[in-house]
């Protein structure tokens, strides 16, 4: 099992149907967790509780984030041999790069050179053509998807479920 910690996105009822929409058609995962940007990615699980204590830290020290959701993309994961959907900001709040920076150092150190691009994966697909498809008709739509994030999550999942999960509010 791996550890995460997340940023669940809070959305107004229109951004959340839009966006749960395109989810359940595309995300397997989309079930299993709500919308969100990871900011810390695969842990052993030997390291949860030290996750949550570090996590707690940096969640005190910073405050609510506002995020808009601008353009579609598409990535490709190498590993799993699949095609990723994302959506993604035209620009990262600062604050949320720096709490990105602090959780992947010290204590962590998973990824503490790797920048936050604060995307949103809603869809997994097998072949680049349809998730190239689903880019640009959402692209086309127009996306401006307000969210603001309020809380971290620090999460256990193993594949097919969040085994465990520590909800801790931003500022407290």
């Amino acid at each position: 099992m791996s550890v995460f910690v997340i940023a669940p996105l809070e959305l107004d009822s229109v951004d959340a149907a839009r966006l749960g929409a395109l989810r359940k058609a595309h995300d397997p995962h989309a079930e299993i967790v709500k919308p969100h940007i990871t900011l810390v990615f695969a842990l052993d699980d030997g390291l949860e509780t030290e996750a949550q204590r570090w996590s707690r830290i940096h969640a005190a020290t910073f405050s609510a984030f506002a995020l808009r959701l601008t353009v579609a993309t598409v990535a490709r994961d190498y590993e799993n041999s699949a095609w990723y959907l994302f959506l993604m900001p035209h620009r990262i709040p600062p604050g949320l790069a720096e709490l990105h920076r602090r959780l992947n150092s010290g204590a962590l150190a998973s990824a503490p050179d790797v920048p936050l691009d604060g995307h949103v994966t809603v869809g997994r697909f097998d072949e680049r053509i349809l998730a190239e498809a689903v880019a640009r008709d959402a692209n086309g739509e127009g996306i401006a998807i307000d969210t603001h994030i309020e809380t971290l999550e620090v999460v256990r999942f193993d594949g097919t479920a969040v085994r465990s999960r520590v909800v801790l509010p931003l500022g407290e």
